[in-house]
């Protein structure tokens, strides 16, 4: 009996087994590019392109995080802690209608706000992208788990590249790296990373070219 006990207790303070270096990296990535994470720099770079104020242009940036991001990720954290939703990237396909719905509902009136107080262009811009593609997910996913991870980088780095010319494409590699990393965590099949990311190219392409820059 002593001899089992004691072969208990060393198995339970033996650490834990290291993930492998492949799922931390997979891990990293997937923290550092989620759309959260993406959208803070993504909007102030849209917010500072060609403005004749500085600080305007960041007051309004401020707006559209409050509206696209900050917003939505309040109502995920405080539904995980009520136990509405597994986790914060929203995993379970079934899950994610209600995140959809109040993100979009949050994007529109920050679109609002920025139309009626004159706010800059791209940034209204980026706005009517975000709605768009949030409707399309949000259709996608009720049959789909269509990736978000890819879909908000690819739509950051495209916009970006449109505005900021060549300079931007390295960028894309990120899109790669995000993609396979949500492959890796088994969080999406390779189908589904390609469509978020190629829907959401072609959706900033087409909206730029009604809008114009």
């Amino acid at each position: 009996m002593s001899n089992h006990l004691a072969l208990n207790a060393s198995s339970q303070a033996r650490p834990p087994h290291p993930k492998p270096l492949h799922i931390r990296i997979a891990r990293l990535a997937s923290n550092i590019f989620s759309p959260i994470a993406v959208s803070l720099p993504s909007v102030i770079l849209v917010a500072l392109y060609h403005a004749p104020n500085v600080a305007l242009a960041l007051f309004y940036a401020c707006i559209v995080l409050l509206f696209l991001s900050i917003g939505p990720m309040i109502y995920i954290i405080i539904g995980v802690r009520m136990g509405k939703f597994t986790d914060t990237d929203v995993s379970v396909r079934s899950q994610r209608v209600g995140p959809f719905l109040f993100g979009n509902s949050s994007s529109i009136v920050g679109l609002l706000t920025l139309f009626f107080t004159h706010g800059p262009k791209n940034l209204i811009t980026l706005l009517l992208i975000a709605i768009i593609s949030g409707i399309l997910m949000m259709l996608i996913t009720l049959w789909w788990k269509i990736s978000l991870h890819a879909a908000s980088l690819a739509s950051s780095v495209t916009l970006l590249a449109i505005l900021y010319g060549t300079i931007v494409l390295p960028t894309f590699l990120l899109v790669v790296l995000v993609s396979w990393s949500r492959v890796v965590l088994r969080r999406h099949t390779v189908g589904q990373v390609i469509a978020g990311a190629g829907v959401n190219i072609l959706l900033v392409v087409v909206v730029v070219q009604l809008r114009g820059i």
